[in-house]
């Protein structure tokens, strides 16, 4: 077998056991209206604004942004909010069932079907590239460094990937596998790279919050109780 079919054939694998693994999941719908999940979501935001403010940037107004593992189109329609127009963002996602739900809420946002190992953009498309918690869901390191390949190839010079993510593995879930900093430093050597420690570990903060809200905000200060990294990476 040639190394092109090798790889595909790997690649077909790993996305139809990532595909599994998430029809399969059993976790309890919080609903709308879960704490926890309300305050880890202002905390990413938070983090991305004061990214965007660092690099002069008041608004996000013409600039092209690509969202790989979309979901809904959640990610991509905040960013809408700070000033990006719906034509210049685009999604890939591996889930029909949560595109076809983006796509009826986003209106004029790109959301497409397919894998973010083999994306369907041309070189430096972008301005920006994230990844929301993509790379831990996938267990392959070759597949790992394909997506990873595919986001310095579609990002422009100077443009930035945004990547947030599990900081570490969880003994509990086989189905995910952290990404420390010097795995990232090693997929982005040739990136410009700033680190910030974010969220509160879903054990501790969702304890918290059953408690009180006063009490996940304190212990939220605690950088050594956070379980994510945000990297914010810039292509030379």
């Amino acid at each position: 077998m040639t190394d092109v079919a090798n790889t595909r054939v790997t690649l077909n694998a790993e996305s139809a056991r990532v595909r599994d693994v998430f029809d399969k999941r059993t976790e309890i719908n919080r609903g709308p209206f879960d704490l926890y999940a309300l305050y880890t979501h202002q905390e990413r935001q938070e983090a991305l604004v004061q990214f965007f403010r660092r690099i002069g940037l008041s608004s996000l107004a013409g600039l092209k942004i690509l969202d790989i593992g979309c979901g809904s189109g959640g990610n991509l329609r905040r960013m809408i909010d700070y000033g990006a127009e719906p034509q210049n963002c685009f999604g890939v996602d591996l889930f029909r069932k949560s595109l076809m739900g983006g796509r009826a809420v986003n209106p004029g946002i790109a959301l497409l079907e397919g894998t973010a190992a083999e994306q369907p953009f041309a070189d430096e498309q972008f301005d920006l590239v994230f990844q929301f918690t993509v790379l831990t869901s996938v267990l392959d390191q070759p597949v790992r460094r394909r997506i990873v390949d595919e986001v310095k190839r579609t990002l422009r010079r100077g443009g930035f990937f945004i990547s947030y993510d599990f900081a570490f593995s969880n003994p509990q879930n086989k189905n995910v596998r952290g990404i420390g900093r010097r795995e990232i430093a090693g997929l982005l050597a040739d990136f410009d790279l700033t680190f910030q420690k974010v969220t509160l570990a879903p054990p501790i903060g969702r304890a918290a919050v059953r408690v009180s809200p006063a009490l996940y905000r304190v212990l939220a200060l605690f950088p050594f109780l956070r379980s994510h990294y945000f990297c914010f990476a810039r292509k030379r």
